[in-house]
């Protein structure tokens, strides 16, 4: 149906099509998994859901990403200085996962299968006990970036980062924060004689935040006694290789040090040991003017505040 149809109409028929599913995304993995189920009767197959898969634990080695998933854009993009404003629940608890933990669980689900044949066929993996809030993450890994000894080469601005629940107070920040200003480096970059990039980083990030809207307002809960189940029936020495077990992480030590994992594999900055003696010789030029901003914003809120309090009360006397 839609190899046959245009695009105006596909914009019309997909949320006929995707029904209470909030994207494509999840819409295509639903019916795979329905596929799978429907045709491996006869065939040994289990089904593996994981949440939100993040950079690797300790295998191959230490935060290693081959795929920019959403969450790192969003941390790339506040660590250089450009995005400043997301919206998000102040209680939304991310249920994010290693990756190469979520091959451990693969690993064992399967082998689970081979040895008992009326094993479980779908484990949920999942880290709702040992949950993190997304604006501890966020806290975390920008203090961290902060204090490190290294920081990235491609910074353009100080980091700050404004979590909003408001629909309205968002896209009056977000054109405030990232549209002028992303207008303004667009007028430099011509200029420069430079190819036109901010703009189109911004509108990235503004469809990415978009499509993130419907899970980081909303918090998920899952069962995973299938899990835990399989967690138990692996000795000791098999819990140490291919360890999944998610009760006990530590979230603080993981976040931590990210910020690394964004600039490498996110941001392609290669030289990650960028010393910080020359990001400060950057940011004592941009750390007055972006106090200078600061201060202004406020002062005119302050000042729109007063006179539209002084209308309201002349009005009334």
């Amino acid at each position: 149906m839609l190899q046959n149809s245009q695009r105006d109409e596909q914009a019309i028929l997909l949320p006929h099509i995707l029904a209470r599913k909030p994207n494509t995304y999840i819409f295509t993995k639903s019916i795979a998994e329905d596929l799978v189920r429907e045709s491996s009767n006869h065939l040994p197959v289990v089904v593996v859901r994981p949440s939100v898969v993040m950079p690797t634990l300790t295998e191959p080695f230490p935060y290693y990403s081959n795929d920019n998933n959403s969450l790192l854009s969003l941390g790339a993009g506040t660590s250089v200085g450009l995005l400043r404003v997301t919206g998000s629940a102040r209680d939304n608890r991310l249920d994010i996962i290693p990756a190469d933990m979520t091959v451990n669980c693969i690993l064992a689900a399967s082998w689970s299968i081979r040895v008992a044949p009326n094993a479980p066929q779908v484990y949920n993996y999942v880290g709702h006990e040992s949950p993190a809030l997304l604006r501890y993450f966020t806290q975390v890994y920008l203090r961290n970036l902060e204090e490190s000894k290294e920081s990235f080469g491609k910074v353009l601005w100080v980091p700050h980062h404004i979590a909003v629940e408001n629909t309205y107070i968002l896209f009056s920040l977000y054109y405030l924060l990232h549209i002028l200003p992303g207008l303004f480096f667009s007028l430099a970059e011509r200029y420069l004689n430079r190819k036109p990039m901010i703009m189109k980083i911004y509108r990235k990030l503004f469809f990415l935040s978009k499509s993130l809207r419907y899970f980081v307002f909303n918090n998920w809960s899952f069962t995973n006694d299938n899990t835990k189940s399989l967690l138990l029936k692996l000795n000791a020495r098999d819990r140490e290789l291919f360890d999944f077990n998610m009760a006990s992480f530590d979230w603080y030590v993981y976040f931590s040090v990210l910020y690394r994992c964004c600039g490498f594999y996110v941001l392609k900055d290669y030289e990650n040991n960028y010393p910080k003696e020359l990001y400060k010789r950057k940011m004592q030029y941009i750390k007055p003017v972006d106090s200078a901003i600061r201060w202004s914003f406020r002062l005119a809120v302050v000042y729109i505040s007063y006179s539209m309090l002084c209308a309201v009360v002349s009005r009334f006397t």
